[in-house]
């Protein structure tokens, strides 16, 4: 098993496990190790839980919470974990370092007609850190959060035993659950809404499975060797589309009538870009086409159709949608065909390029700046509100920003982006003013990032005492010596 030990050796020779796209500075640790397989990563595991050295589980690196950077203890990395194979029942196993792009690329080259439906925006992500966070891209409007698609899971716990839990196996029953490796684990009192879309704090629900509870929870319960997950047929035809509306009005009319669209059409994602997004795109113009002059924001959304019919009844029907919201459909870009797809693939990704450039640019005078995201979201009855209120705190604090995500399920994403350190301050009391919006009206601080080291005092904003003490009471079931997690966790 590869090692590097101590403090300076770990910094010299793998500084790459010491950032991510959280852009946090400070992490450390004394040691780092890569298992190749189950049995040196319980080995290595087992010796910690003897030992008493902390463990921070790291994958492939793209989070943008800071869950993955250790303080202190020893970082134990899934990216040698990389076995991928076919089952018998139709589902793929897959180790947790390999990451989508290679999980992708597999299932494309070895099934007839699938594919994995979480369309995770990170394409080097890791099948591990996707678990860990129930990461979800565009396509969850459709098919749902990496949770649905989890059949399996194999974990190393605490102490080195291994956990190998089949989704139906074990359920919760009146809040409780017992199992042999782990003990009998109590779930804490369960509010009367939950948001739609949460990846704050741990998975409750009632009569839940027993695997969901592992699923969302950020490498403080465990460390996943292999998932076993589901695959879904591929569709006809994709279609992707870019609506470009003149004026709010029409936005907004046309949001709700894509929302609530009936058969024949069947909606996979509906992203955002608000006005600021397209006069940022404008100034910052790349090798892409700009957005349409005239063009105040813009509705990214995705469509199937299964068959030649269908797919002729779709755009006939996304046709008469722009025309009834009086959204211009000469203006809009999109199609069927690789390049149409592609062309609207490439522009929804040149905005965060684009954002994460100024930063670097104001980075390069001041380096204490960094980027400030918000990832709130709001049932979709109370999202045009949201989205005002988020717009309104930001622009009472004067700072550079724009607004995009997942509107289809009343999730954004609001990036500041502060050119000094007066701006600094006020966008880290911007993201926490719109966190507790979010809270206000139902929802929660995290839709899909996680709280990670970054925003896990966000976790008092939206749980109550006895919640958060219910949480920590499942943690101490299950590693009772808070094994994972070197640092802050809950």
């Amino acid at each position: 098993m590869r090692s590097v030990t101590g403090r300076k050796n770990v910094a010299e020779m793998c500084a790459d496990l010491l950032q991510d796209e959280s852009n946090l500075s400070g992490a450390w640790c004394e040691a780092a190790v890569w298992p190749q397989d189950t049995d040196e990563a319980r080995d290595y595991i087992e010796k910690c839980s003897r030992t008493g050295v902390k463990l921070t589980v790291s994958g492939g690196l793209t989070g943008i919470a800071g869950g993955a950077l250790p303080e202190g203890g020893s970082v134990i990395s899934a990216s040698a974990l990389k076995d991928i194979r076919l089952l018998d029942n139709g589902n793929i196993a897959a180790g947790a370092g390999v990451i989508i792009e290679e999980l992708n690329a597999f299932i494309s080259a070895n099934t007839d007609g699938l594919f994995y439906p979480p369309d995770t925006t990170e394409e080097t992500a890791s099948v591990g850190g996707t678990i860990a966070t129930n990461a979800s891209g565009a396509d969850s409007f459709l098919y749902g959060a990496t949770r649905n698609w989890v059949e399996g899971l194999k974990i190393i716990l605490p102490g080195g035993k291994l956990l190998d839990i089949k989704r139906g196996t074990d359920l919760f029953e009146n809040r409780k659950c017992t199992h042999p490796l782990l003990g009998t684990i109590h779930l804490p009192p369960l509010r009367s809404e939950q948001p739609p879309k949460n990846a704050a704090g741990y998975y409750v629900q009632p009569d839940m499975d027993l695997i969901d509870l592992f699923i969302g929870s950020e490498g403080t319960l465990g460390f996943i060797v292999e998932a076993e997950l589901k695959l879904a047929p591929v569709p006809e035809y994709v279609i992707d589309l870019a609506v470009f509306p003149d004026n709010q009005k029409s936005f907004w009319e046309l949001y709700d009538s894509l929302l609530h669209a009936p058969e024949p059409l069947r909606i996979r994602a509906l992203e955002m870009m608000d006005d600021r997004c397209m006069d940022f795109l404008r100034s910052h113009p790349g090798e892409l086409p700009l957005p349409p002059e005239g063009a105040l924001f813009c509705l990214l959304l995705r469509a199937e159709a299964d068959s030649d019919e269908h797919l002729e009844e779709t755009l006939v029907t996304l046709d008469d949608m722009l025309a009834s919201s009086n959204s211009n459909p000469e203006t809009a870009w999109g199609g069927f065909e690789p390049s149409e797809r592609k062309r609207i693939k490439d522009f929804r990704h040149a905005l965060p390029e684009a954002v994460n450039h100024c930063i670097a640019e104001s980075r390069r005078k001041c380096p204490s700046i960094h980027k400030f995201g918000s990832d709130g979201a709001v049932e979709l009855s109370r999202f045009e509100d949201y989205f005002a209120r988020v717009t309104g705190i930001l622009e009472e604090r004067g700072l550079p920003f724009v607004i995009f995500g997942h509107a289809g399920q009343g999730h954004i994403h609001a990036n500041a982006m502060p050119e000094n350190p007066r701006q600094m301050i006020l966008a880290g009391e911007a993201m926490r003013e719109i966190a507790k919006a979010a809270v206000e009206m139902g929802g929660t601080v995290s839709a899909e990032h996680g709280l990670g080291k970054l925003k896990l005092d966000y976790l008092k904003l939206m749980y109550s005492e006895d919640e958060i003490k219910g949480m920590e009471a499942i943690r101490r079931v299950i590693d009772p010596n808070l094994l994972f997690g070197a640092g802050p966790n809950i």
